[in-house]
């Protein structure tokens, strides 16, 4: 039976539209000329009469993003720690090629994005966008190193495009960063003043200007540089977008946390407490709320004792009674509470006998965290604010010092506690978190602490180029930034692990970390063929027809290793990196066994040259019906593609 369509359902189409491509639109309205560049990758002309932002190269952008991506992500065990078990990713290689690969397996499952990218100071920032060259020979071609690999100054505000490079750079960085965000997920990006204007209109642009959140101020240093021209400056920025703020789920921090410094039996479900007065001097007088609180002598009541710093129930030794003010006469104060609540609270345990400077006693209740005065369930927040104060740059420096015995490794890392401030904002403990400038690892190790306080599962994925360290000293122990930020984690994990007891690390606490290493695609390319001036074209045809029968014979480049392709046909068919990999043996023959376990998917998959009759036979049961598997084209007969594929969902290689 076919399906039928409701159509009485009707879908906005427009709303759709903008829900993928917030950046087609401006004031509200389509424009056909950006929906058409980004379909086509071609600019077209604007008409002069819209507001947009152009610069210089915007129309490559386009183009760059819908360019394929020819790398894949080889495992290296070597310099991970946990890798089998743990569930935290780093990515060592160019993260524009990186993000078009995780594109597939963790579209919309990135909760929080946190990237610090570099600012745009005149100096240079060190990122291809051409993963088919090599990352010197770019570099080279770019002028941003001579012939003998040295660094050379580039983008400065001299070179006619000191903006439309960055721009360049960042839109389709952000552009594809976009993809990966949950519905209900969030980016912060550290900027400067350099381009926080512009940044702005490029998220407008792609995130749209409706999902804009709020723009941070936080003061990094503390003093300014002391050198300044005019003005010291103190902050920078975090510009906050969220992927839909209609969805948009912001956490709140709980108020007076100062406030709450006492506990009692009843602090698992109540959480501490404050005392507060009972009388209250302003409160629209009522005579049911002025009357005496009679205390009879025998009777026990709470008390606070001042030398403990806590209440204690004892019996008190006198009758009296207590008015609102301290005395009948005194009409100005009132009892907060009716006389029937006040005998429940005291049944409750929530009233309180406390002597004043004079010496006289007052009525005082617990105001708890987590219930109110009913002992009703309560949550006591308030928003997060857009100043941020507390974590200047300088508390980097002194958790780098920790780590690496006082040597100072890394130039402008962010301070832990501010990306955990952030997390706090933003995360859940089971949201994967996002940073494709990872620069130290910062993120990462944030992470971390935050899931030790509070004990979620928060994972992280972390890329970063294998960009080289300029400080010859440093440059002999870490050779590359990535390797700080590897080895930063390293010593991270096994600080944490040392202050954890064995067996909570292995069960509770997930502290390593899968290294990743982008690399070319283990498959030889089509689009890989090369044309060399002044070639003669009889000679051209030789070549080509050489390359081709290369390419369908071999389709699997010189040194393949069968993990790194199976991690490459993993991410091409959108399992995520953590998916787990086993070996099954089906007749005599052995094959790799990939489970997704949060998709619930699987494949098989086999790089061996021949299969026996029996290994397909087997495999046309019912028991892999349905099921994908991965052999190399030249290792069946045609016959037997014909017969698995009535079976199972055949690919071949």
């Amino acid at each position: 039976m076919s399906e039928k369509i409701n159509k009485s359902v009707r879908i906005d189409i427009k709303e759709e539209l903008k829900s993928i491509y917030p950046q087609v639109f401006e004031d509200n309205k389509i424009n056909f000329e950006k929906l058409k560049s980004l379909l086509s990758g071609e600019i077209i002309e604007k008409d002069d009469d819209r507001f947009y932002f152009n610069w210089a190269g915007k129309s490559n952008v386009y183009k760059l993003i819908q360019s394929p991506a020819y790398g894949t992500l080889k495992p290296d065990k070597e310099r991970s720690v946990d890798f089998d078990n743990t569930e935290n990713i780093v990515i060592v290689g160019e993260n524009l090629e990186t993000l078009k690969l995780l594109l597939k397996p963790y579209f919309g499952k990135v909760k929080m994005i946190y990237i610090d990218p570099p600012y745009n100071t005149g100096k240079d920032f060190i990122y291809r966008d051409n993963f088919k060259v090599p990352l010197k020979d770019y570099l080279e071609k770019t002028g941003q190193i001579d012939s003998e690999g040295k660094k050379l100054t580039t983008n400065t505000e001299t070179s006619g495009r000191y903006h439309s490079d960055w721009l360049n750079f960042m839109y389709p960085r952000l552009f594809l960063a976009r993809n990966l965000l949950s519905d209900d997920g969030v980016i912060f990006i550290s900027i400067d003043d350099n381009e926080v204007h512009h940044l702005r209109m490029i998220m407008d642009e792609i995130f749209g200007e409706e999902n804009f959140v709020v723009n941070f101020i936080r003061r990094q240093n503390l003093a300014g540089k002391q050198d300044a021209k005019f003005i010291a400056f103190e902050h920078d920025y975090i510009v906050c977008y969220s992927n839909n703020i209609n969805t948009l789920s912001i956490n709140r921090k709980l108020s007076g946390l100062e406030s709450y410094k006492y506990s009692d039996e009843f602090e698992s479900e109540r959480g501490k407490f404050y005392l507060r007065r009972m009388d209250d001097e302003g409160i629209h007088y009522s005579e049911n709320l002025d009357y005496p609180i009679k205390i009879s002598k025998g009777q026990e009541v709470l008390i606070f004792d001042d030398a403990k710093k806590n209440c204690v129930k004892k019996q008190f030794e006198e009758d009296i009674e207590i008015w609102p003010g301290g005395s009948k006469e005194n009409k100005s104060y009132t009892w907060r509470w009716s006389k029937e609540k006040v005998m429940w609270g005291m049944e409750k345990n929530l009233i309180v006998l406390k002597k004043n400077v004079k010496g006289e006693w007052q009525i005082n209740f617990k105001e708890y965290q987590y219930v109110d005065n009913n002992l009703n369930k309560i949550e006591r927040t308030i928003p997060f604010g857009s100043l941020i104060m507390d974590f200047p740059n300088n508390l980097s420096h002194r958790e780098f010092k920790e780590l690496f015995n006082d040597k100072k490794i890394f130039d402008y890392p962010k301070p832990v506690n501010l990306i955990k401030h952030l997390l706090k904002i933003a995360s859940d403990k089971d949201s994967l978190i996002l940073d494709f400038f990872a620069g130290s690892g910062t993120t990462g190790h944030a992470v971390w602490n935050l899931n030790k306080e509070d004990g979620g599962n928060r994972k992280f994925i972390l890329v970063q180029l294998d960009e080289e360290v300029q400080d010859e000293e440093i440059k002999k122990e870490f050779p590359t930034v990535a390797d700080i930020c590897v080895e930063r984690l390293k010593r991270v994990s096994e600080k944490y692990k040392k202050e954890n007891n064995a067996n909570l690390f292995k069960s509770a606490h997930d502290f390593g970390f899968k290294v990743f290493k982008l690399d070319r695609s283990n498959f030889n390319l089509m689009d890989e063929f090369e044309i060399e001036k002044g070639e003669n074209i009889e000679e051209l045809k030789k070549k080509y027809l050489e390359w081709l029968g290369l390419f369908v014979n071999q389709p699997l480049v010189s040194g393949w290793k069968e993990i790194d392709v199976v991690y490459e046909v993993m991410l091409k068919e959108g399992f995520s990196l953590n998916s787990k990999i086993g070996k099954v043996k089906i007749k005599d023959d052995e094959f790799y066994y990939v489970k997704d376990e949060e998709q619930n998917l699987d494949f098989y998959i086999s790089l061996k040259d021949k299969f026996t009759s029996e290994t397909v036979e087997e495999i046309r049961t019912l028991k892999y019906k349905g099921k994908i598997f991965v052999f190399l084209d030249t290792a069946l007969t045609d016959s037997d593609k014909i017969n698995l594929s009535a079976f199972v969902r055949l690919k071949v290689i």
